[in-house]
């Protein structure tokens, strides 16, 4: 427990941390002002079997006890305001802490069936340890006090009395010890239900479509039957496995208590105590055991705090991103963008070998290849997603992992294959790309990515809000809404992963024309599926397994009779049969 309460302070920042532990002074003497009372009750009964009880004595204890409650809810106000506002900064600094640690992470952290993970952090784990975390040390840390005060009293009362209570003491902990561990080790396995169940519900909700088109919603969603029955089963085995601890526990606090009022009535019996002291003693006899009854009811709720507190910790351990250095970028330099010997590899598996080429000022080169050759990977670490594993990548001859990222990202834009746009108004949606945009500007990046006239129509304009993921928009719509917002920022490099690949014939007219803007003097990267939109790219780099087998010109490598003249050929034998079909 005391573990526990430690371990939460080491989660607090320094500042937050000694306010909550100026407060145990606090804590402190609030257990003694709850426990003073009896005492005080105890010298009266004493003062009335002797008869020297008088009114002015009564009026004095009367007052004492007034004194005591009040200064109790004092205390305890004085320790709570000092505990939960640290509790709710504390976490309000994590949540931000948070977001700026996941950014620094690689995206490959992102698609390593974390998102679930995530989610479960942010909803379940920060919430629960946010809205538990100062109330339990409050409790555990009022509860000791509270336990060490009723001792002391006992000893005051009689040697024996306070040495049966330390026995006691020490045969709960015994037990109380074992009894977290093995809380913490079924804790563990509880919240990876949670956890997974977190991931099950999200896959369902993202592909509930998908699923209901395939009947396989309701009974027959198995992946989310088993993720829920796999949650009931984890609560249950802890439920299972604690309550013959706490069901022990029970029974010593009755032994205790019986043993404590034997050693009274048998020490009165002998005269080493009065009636008053005995009766002092049956005052406290049903509270001897309350703290230690609070402090291990909460033990689910520790351990369940401590498992959640270990999964926050992770994410933060997981290796971000180094930050680059302060090195200026040059304005000019003789390459562009340089690849030298760059491999890479997801967990084991290396999925680039040696990749090397150069792009040129204002220059276009196309990536192509099959599905999985490395296209998109070669595009992500330019983008620095990823770190390389071996090999080095710059811009204008610096290394990128050298800039600041906040650097890095000025000089690119990247429009995406998957777009999307956050649930907010177009404006917004565009005016992110770059800081304190005007309206003018917006507009004319709107215009220039032939989006202006449909947002026009919209009911609110550019205040007309997109949904979630850009959901109210069509897929051509919300792809003219992101090049917009890269005409904004114009950056230097443009990244394109097959803006068209999914767009029917009109928006793909549109979307060409606003790319033709958006590359205008500019440097292009572009991952390219159809190969008759990239004939007039200065240089075409062929893909295969994670290497480059070819590079040059359209007609180069046409004239080369390698992979691109297959692939080449054999797509436009596909578009011809097309064509047939649809006459």
């Amino acid at each position: 427990m005391v573990h526990m309460v430690h371990r939460i302070l080491r989660f607090c920042d320094r500042k937050n941390a000694r306010s909550i532990r100026f407060a145990y002074i606090f804590s402190f003497l609030k257990s003694f002002s709850q426990n003073a009372p009896i005492m005080v009750a105890m010298f009266m009964i004493r003062e009335l079997m002797e008869k020297r009880a008088t009114a002015a004595s009564c009026i004095m204890a009367a007052g004492i006890l007034f004194l005591f409650f009040v200064l109790t809810a004092i205390l305890g106000h004085l320790s709570d305001r000092l505990q939960s506002s640290s509790g709710y900064k504390v976490f309000a600094d994590k949540r931000i802490a948070f977001a700026g640690h996941l950014r620094m992470l690689p995206m490959g952290y992102f698609t390593a069936g974390n998102i679930g993970r995530i989610s479960s952090i942010l909803s379940e784990d920060m919430v629960f340890v946010e809205e538990n975390s100062m109330s339990i040390i409050a409790e555990v840390v009022s509860g000791l006090f509270s336990q060490i005060v009723i001792t002391i009293f006992m000893f005051v009362l009689n040697p024996v009395l306070g040495a049966v209570m330390i026995l006691f003491c020490l045969i709960v902990l015994c037990v109380g010890i074992p009894m977290s561990k093995e809380s913490m080790r079924n804790s563990d396995g509880r919240q990876k239900a949670v956890e997974q169940l977190s991931g099950s519900v999200i896959e369902y909700a993202e592909g509930i479509a998908v699923s209901k088109s395939f009947g396989i919603t309701g009974e027959s969603s198995t992946n989310l039957r088993e993720s829920f029955a796999k949650s009931r089963e984890a609560n249950l085995k802890f439920e299972k496995e604690h309550t013959p601890w706490e069901r022990s526990l029970e029974i010593i606090y009755v032994l205790g208590i019986a043993s404590i009022l034997t050693a009274a009535v048998w020490l009165m019996q002998n005269g080493k105590i009065d009636h008053a002291s005995f009766i002092g003693v049956l005052l406290f006899l049903m509270n001897l055991f309350t703290p230690f009854k609070t402090i291990y009811q909460l033990g689910s709720r520790l351990t369940i705090m401590d498992i959640a507190l270990s999964r926050i910790e992770s994410v933060f351990q997981e290796k971000p991103l180094q930050p680059g250095g302060s090195e200026k970028l040059p304005a000019e330099y003789k390459h562009e963008i340089t690849f030298e010997d760059v491999s890479f590899s997801y967990e084991q598996e290396e999925v680039l070998h040696g990749i090397s080429f150069t792009a040129d000022k204002n220059e276009m080169v196309a990536l192509v290849g099959e599905s999985g050759s490395g296209k998109t990977t070669i595009a992500n670490l330019l983008a620095r997603f990823w770190d390389v594993d071996s090999g080095r990548i710059s811009i204008r001859g610096r290394d990128i992992r050298k800039m600041p990222l906040g650097e890095l990202m000025d000089q690119l834009s990247i429009v995406f294959q998957r777009v999307y746009l956050f649930n907010d108004t177009i404006y917004n949606n565009i005016a992110m790309a770059k800081e304190n945009a005007t309206y003018e500007e917006v507009a004319e990046a709107a215009k220039k990515a032939r989006c202006y006239d449909f947002i026009m129509k919209l009911p609110y304009g550019f205040d007309t809000r997109v949904g979630e993921g850009g959901s109210t928009l069509s897929g051509g719509e919300a792809q003219r809404i992101s090049i917009a917002r890269c005409i904004l920022k114009d950056a230097p490099i443009i990244i394109l992963d097959e803006a068209t690949a999914s767009i029917d014939a009109d928006n793909e007219r549109y979307i060409k024309e606003a790319m033709s803007e958006l590359c205008r003097d500019k440097t292009v990267i572009v991952i390219a599926h159809r190969l008759n939109t990239i004939q007039e790219a200065d240089r075409i780099i062929v893909m295969d397994h994670g290497r480059i087998v070819e590079q040059g010109s359209h007609s180069s490598l046409l004239d080369a009779k390698g992979l691109y003249h297959q692939m080449y050929t054999l797509q436009q034998r596909m578009n011809e049969d097309a064509e047939v079909i649809s006459a």
